[in-house]
């Protein structure tokens, strides 16, 4: 196999979170432990870090503050679940949102319905920049900050 098929079977096989020995990497990989050191270093020469374990039980492991093998659909589904409990429990959301026509704007919305709509997730929220119900896109929010401020459901009846 060539260098760079190599190295990206590596990252499959450490985005398991597991420590794997240089020994087991090279076998499975059929280069040599030399190789293994060297693809490491450029790995990390590209912004995709390896913690290093010394000792009997040592080897890599991919670094889990590492957001390179993480996926969109993986970033988009933690954001649905973060949303589906900040509805649940009506905190304010402050986003870095962008839209076709102001750029990215900072907002500070009120989350209240989560729904899929030509395979795009989508809430709906007031938003306290518009002062209106806005529908924004999971996609174009760039940034979000749940905010331990909970917002008042108008359609409630207070006793």
């Amino acid at each position: 196999m060539s260098k760079i098929s190599n190295m990206l079977n590596m990252l499959r096989m450490l985005k398991d979170g597991k420590i794997h020995s240089i020994t087991s990497l090279a076998k499975d990989l059929e280069v040599s432990e030399r190789m293994i050191r060297q693809y490491k270093l450029e790995l990390e020469q590209a912004g995709i870090y390896l913690k290093s374990y010394t000792g009997k039980y040592g080897g890599y492991k991919l670094d889990e503050n590492s957001d390179f093998l993480r996926t969109d659909n993986e970033i988009k589904e933690k954001m649905y679940v973060v949303m589906k409990e900040v509805i649940a429990g009506k905190n304010k959301v402050k986003i870095k949102y962008e839209s076709v026509n102001s750029g990215i704007t900072e907002r500070i919305i009120h989350p209240a319905q989560l729904f899929l709509y030509i395979d795009k997730w989508y809430i709906a929220a007031f938003c306290e920049l518009r002062n209106e119900i806005r529908l924004f896109k999971l996609d174009d929010i760039k940034e979000y900050e749940v905010l331990n401020e909970v917002y008042l459901d108008k359609n409630t009846i207070k006793k």
